[in-house]
């Protein structure tokens, strides 16, 4: 199979956005998706979305996505709402995936989540709720120290380096020290800072 077409992502993302307010299932776009849309392109086959979901929504979040045009185990969410890890959303015909995040429990997702914003992510319009770009370099700082996977690292630059001129650099500091990757958000600081015109 091709890998997914951005505009076959973007649909589907559309229609788990209209479904998850529909159901008033609060929700965060972050991971790869987020990090385009602050920053740099690059590819991304899945969308990852925090939700502050209630075993009550899980019927009908399954039936808002039908088989055989998804594919989303009700089993899997009910044990992934319990044991609090992700479950997937996929649709086979394109291979767009959705991985579904229950809220976690620790403090800086948790803070990220109330300061979550409401952006614009494509030509036309349409818009959901995203995790604020200071929280998007944390996030990856984090990713990068569980994974020591340097696409984390190229996220977090590129957010820095693109929003640049509006980021609040002294709330990311103080996230990034309260989250124990203070140290690494230095040194990214300093390489973006090289990046940018005199």
């Amino acid at each position: 199979m091709e890998p997914v077409r951005d505009y076959e992502l973007k649909a589907f993302l559309n229609h788990a956005i209209e479904v998850l307010e529909s159901l008033e299932i609060p929700y965060m776009v972050v991971g790869g998706f987020a990090a385009i849309l602050y920053g740099e392109p690059r590819l991304t086959l899945d969308v990852d979305i925090v939700v502050d979901m209630k075993p009550e929504h899980i019927e009908l979040l399954v039936a808002a996505f039908p088989f055989p045009d998804y594919y989303v185990s009700e089993e899997g969410i009910r044990d992934s709402l319990q044991r609090c890890y992700p479950f997937n959303i996929i649709q086979p015909a394109t291979g767009a995936k959705l991985d579904m995040v229950p809220l976690p429990r620790d403090p800086f997702t948790r803070s990220a989540f109330q300061r979550r914003q409401r952006l614009e992510y494509d030509e036309s319009g349409r818009s959901a709720v995203f995790i604020t770009s200071e929280d998007m370099i944390v996030a990856k700082l984090l990713a990068y120290r569980e994974t020591s996977s340097d696409k984390h690292l190229r996220d977090a630059r590129g957010v820095l380096v693109t929003q640049w001129g509006d980021l609040n650099l002294e709330a990311i500091r103080l996230r990034a020290q309260e989250s124990g990757v203070f140290e690494q958000f230095e040194e990214l600081l300093e390489l973006a800072r090289r990046e940018m015109p005199e």
